[in-house]
């Protein structure tokens, strides 16, 4: 374990009395909090962005991963680096897809129709009979079995994301794929209806196919996530809709699976690569004799999912921006010779998209012992939406997230949740440490899309990220002790 000395920078914010005794001064006093988010640069949070959308896609173990490690590094005061183990998955170009009715032949095309789940699953199946099996849930316990009295040996099936609202259990994608396999079906297509939850509408969820790392298996399932439009082609002769049938199945749920008189024909070539990763880490040391060891951590993933079946995944707002949030409150702590209380722990976690292993990896192999983390922010995906700010908190209060946008006039413009399901935070909250997970609201129509371009982060949206971010972060890094 590395001490505090070791890993960061000791800048002092001093001033001078006319005795020529130097008297310190903390952040709160010295540049309040508004004059400080003031200097926040749209401009350069932009370039930042375009400079990272660069690295191939970052995927982490990869080459252009480790490239934007290094850019990141560069950028942080006496950065270090942590090696992360991880696997990694390619899908080969082209990937080719068709469905089949009749005599007529509909090709698909890869990133407009579908993308490929990533699993590391290679296939080549020609003609096969789709089947649709509704949520894809097998619960008899809880009432509902989507497979009830269909076979779909030799099949591909075809399920929505999510659940219905009267489905008392809880069923993820990796359930349902593992149910469909064990129903013999040889791939599933997986499609989001129109009819999205508060959860979803609240986080910006689009009804196009999204980059997806499924969780490891030891024979994964071919999967592709695909654009309603594809369903509804696929379900044309059944005389059923994906929002039909979500209404139905929350008025009652109950099995509505049916044959679709459709069939189709995938190739793809998937393969899974250990590799290495790195989590980029610089701490700025307290002030505080009595609160210094204490540390407040500042993470955003800097991690997307590179290049796959020839289509390369920028990765601008998702998560170039929140990376670019963390490198712009760096630079001001430097620019400034901000001293808090707590120290600061700047990290850009790898592996977010492959399931948290950064972060995981992080909260492991902590260079200090976790309990000394009093809070951890989190940033991601914060360069789109409708400009206001949303904030999921656990085991911070609202009042405290509330009063540090009070600080620098942003109380009209932040929406304040409770904990959120997904995101580097969780490995933190499941230490006990609490969280604040900062995301811009409303719609962010290019999540995990090779769409999802510099051209599509708004600068005033990211700034205001950006100086909400550095208020709260004082905020916590400056509060007294609790009795």
């Amino acid at each position: 374990m590395r001490n505090s000395r070791q890993l960061g920078l000791t800048l002092l914010l001093a001033v001078t009395l006319p005795d020529g005794v130097a008297l310190s001064i903390e952040a709160s006093e010295a540049g309040d909090g508004a004059r400080l988010a003031a200097q926040v640069s749209p401009d350069r949070l932009m370039h930042t962005v375009l400079e990272l959308s660069k690295f191939d896609g970052r995927q982490s173990g990869t080459a252009g991963g480790e490239a934007a490690a290094g850019y990141i590094a560069a950028r942080l005061p006496q950065a270090t680096l942590q090696s992360v183990p991880i696997k990694f998955i390619q899908v080969s170009a082209p990937v080719e897809a068709q469905i089949q009715r009749g005599s007529h032949v509909k090709p698909l095309e890869n990133g407009s129709d579908f993308l490929p789940i990533l699993n590391g699953a290679t296939t080549r199946l020609v003609s096969v009979p789709v089947l649709f099996v509704g949520y894809g849930i097998a619960d008899q316990a809880h009432g509902l079995d989507e497979y009830e009295g269909l076979s779909a040996a030799g099949k591909i099936v075809l399920f929505l994301r999510g659940q219905p609202k009267g489905y008392a259990g809880r069923a993820t994608h990796t359930e349902k794929a593992r149910t469909a396999q064990a129903k013999g079906a040889v791939a599933c297509l997986t499609v989001t209806g129109p009819v999205l939850s508060p959860y979803e509408i609240r986080r910006g969820m689009s009804q196009q196919p999204m980059a997806l790392y499924e969780e490891e298996t030891a024979k994964p399932l071919p999967g592709l996530w695909i654009t309603p439009s594809t369903a509804e082609l696929l379900l044309e002769p059944t005389g059923m809709t994906l929002e039909t049938f979500q209404h139905e199945m929350d008025r009652l749920p109950k099995k509505r699976s049916t044959e679709t008189g459709s069939r189709l024909t995938v190739e793809m070539e998937q393969r899974q690569v250990a590799g290495t990763a790195s989590n980029v880490l610089a701490l700025w040391p307290g002030s505080d004799p009595l609160l210094r060891h204490q540390i407040i951590i500042l993470g955003a993933h800097y991690d997307h999912f590179g290049i796959q079946g020839g289509l390369l995944f920028p990765g601008a707002d998702d998560n170039a921006s929140g990376t670019a949030v963390v490198l712009e409150v760096a630079r001001l702590f430097a620019q400034e010779k901000i001293k808090a209380k707590r120290s600061i722990l700047f990290i850009a976690f790898a592996g977010e998209e492959q399931g948290l292993v950064g972060s995981q990896y992080y909260v492991s192999h902590a260079f200090e012992p976790i309990p000394q983390t009093k809070a951890m922010i989190n940033v991601d995906h914060a360069g789109a939406g409708n400009g206001k700010i949303t904030v999921g908190l656990s085991g911070i209060g609202k009042p405290t997230a509330q009063a540090a946008a009070e600080k620098i006039g942003m109380g009209e413009q932040i929406e304040l949740f409770g904990y959120f399901p997904g995101g580097d935070h969780v490995p933190f909250v499941e230490a006990r440490v609490p969280t604040a997970t900062i995301v811009s609201s409303g719609p962010h129509p290019d999540f995990h899309r090779s769409s999802d371009t510099q051209d599509k982060v708004h600068p005033e949206i990211l700034a205001s990220a950006t100086r909400y971010t550095l208020s709260l972060l004082l905020t916590l890094a400056n509060e007294g002790e609790e009795k």
